[in-house]
């Protein structure tokens, strides 16, 4: 599938429309270069943190805290925005102006709740290490900013202003490295913790107003609340609103399974306090193991997720296409996106397993193969074929969605969650991040099959039509060739 049009005879033939086409190749152009820098950014604080594995632990639990927060507190009004939206049942106005009253109120409720609940659980459990006060304010504090970016990013959706749309994108990866360097190396005397939470604190509120601004003209900045709007998004966004919740959950969640559950054995503790540069307690040297643990898998969950960057740069714009065009193109529509990304993500996972290796020994020096090697690779090893396969899962149940079923979408994501606690209950234990991935590969496989099933179930396809690219797929791969050879032999010349 490409996003560039051929001749209007091909055209006539695809199901995927020039608008479409045009706006996934934006889309993907965008995430293309997010990827490079969110990577880029995260290699080069692994590179500073290589010999610290702790450390890197407890800045990946922390970060996934404000992204969780804005997830479980959206109410689903993102999704809801979109999908009345399109179906002409609100006007953009309506839907910014009440959305834009929850984000501030409700997101302000969530950050005060989360800070309780932090402080709550340092104060039950002692071992928990957080960093100080000050710096649990904008670690939740974040969760405002970031629904009124939510929910107004999702109004340049409905508007199709797909540019402005992936700018809004761009701009936390395009500033998240240089605040992280300058917190770093200036402000903190190299204190990674503070460095990174206030690194996605300062975006965040920058991207909120960014994109307030784009949108001055079509929403009012004024604070107005339509309650039968809030309604009507409620009852259809809470149920989507779990559906995200859980799809999180299930991508991150078991990184704070891997510090809970983690139990390192006496003979590694005992290593860790005797090659400690300081003296460490038996407590001490146990959860700098548990920390070192969870970046371990942190990494392998990075590198086995990198293949995603497509699947997730087409959901929200395929549920927007498909939740405004009829179930009979939707059925034309949604296979050709399901087999051509689990196509790409196939190319991509494999490229990942061959150079991962080479790579990080090149950024990360003797580290890799005295410390983390040894713990990531394994993992990585059983994480891609869950990853792969779930890719489809990720296509059809954007699809599924934008036609009503949530309830399916959430039956789909609690098996997916249930199926993966269960494991890693059994596993994390004893094997740390290596059971973790475990339990992720067989809980994607369980939630791909039982999507593919209900697809096929409701649309009456055949499993080819949304597993094995078709002859006529490789037209478009040939039109976007040519037409990118083209741009540059005009650029050239």
């Amino acid at each position: 599938m490409t996003p560039l049009a051929g001749d209007s005879q091909t055209e006539s033939q695809s199901p995927i429309s020039v608008s479409f086409k045009t706006s996934f190749i934006i889309t993907l152009v965008s995430n293309l270069l997010i990827l490079l820098l969110d990577k880029g950014a995260g290699l080069i604080i692994l590179h500073l943190l290589a010999d610290a594995p702790d450390t890197k632990g407890a800045l990946d639990l922390l970060t996934t805290i404000p992204p969780l927060l804005m997830v479980l507190s959206n109410l689903g009004l993102a999704t809801s925005l979109v999908y009345f939206a399109r179906r002409k049942e609100v006007s953009v106005r309506v839907a910014g102006e009440t959305t834009g009253v929850v984000a501030i109120v409700w997101g302000s409720v969530i950050s005060v709740a989360a800070l309780l609940v932090i402080i709550w659980v340092v104060s039950a459990d002692e071992k928990v290490d957080l960093p100080p006060w000050w710096l649990l304010v904008p670690l939740v504090g974040t969760t405002p900013f970031m629904l009124l970016t939510s929910y107004r990013n999702s109004i340049l959706l409905v508007l199709q202003r797909i540019k402005h749309y992936n700018l809004i994108h761009l701009i936390p990866s395009l500033s998240y490295l240089p605040c992280f360097l300058i917190i770093y190396f200036v402000c903190s005397e190299k204190d990674a913790i503070s460095s990174g939470i206030l690194a996605r604190f300062f975006p965040a509120i920058v991207t909120a107003g960014v994109v307030v601004y784009l949108l001055r003209k079509d929403v009012s900045v004024k604070p107005r609340f339509q309650r039968w709007f809030f309604k009507k998004a409620i009852s259809y966004g809470w149920r989507a609103n779990v559906v995200s919740a859980l799809t999180y959950l299930n991508h991150r969640f078991d990184l704070f399974v891997v510090y809970f559950l983690f139990l390192p054995g006496a003979a590694e503790i005992a290593q860790r306090m005797t090659a400690g540069v300081e003296r460490m307690t038996n407590d001490e040297a146990q959860q700098s193991l548990i920390k070192s643990e969870v970046a371990f898998y942190g990494l392998a969950v990075t590198l086995a997720e990198f293949i995603w960057y497509f699947p997730d740069a087409m959901r929200d714009l395929l549920f927007s296409k498909v939740a405004g065009i009829s179930k009979e193109k939707a059925r034309e529509f949604t296979p050709v996106v399901a087999r051509n990304s689990l196509f790409i993500c196939l190319i991509g996972a494999t490229a990942i397993w061959f150079f991962h290796d080479p790579l990080l020994d090149f950024i990360m020096g003797d580290a890799w193969q005295r410390t983390w090697k040894t713990r990531v690779t394994p993992a990585l090893a059983v994480l891609l074929p869950g990853t792969v396969f779930f890719t489809v899962a990720k296509v059809l149940q954007a699809d599924l969605a934008a036609r009503g079923r949530i309830n399916a979408c959430i039956f789909l994501c609690s098996l997916v969650f249930g199926s993966m606690l269960v494991v890693d209950w059994m596993l994390v234990a004893e094997a740390g991040g290596r059971g973790a991935a475990v339990a992720s590969t067989i809980a994607y496989a369980l939630g791909a099959i039982a999507t593919i099933f209900l697809y096929l179930k409701e649309s009456k396809l055949s499993l080819r039509s949304i597993l094995i690219p078709q002859r006529e797929d490789w037209v478009h791969y040939k039109d976007l060739l040519e037409k990118i050879f083209a741009r540059k032999a005009n650029d050239d010349s």
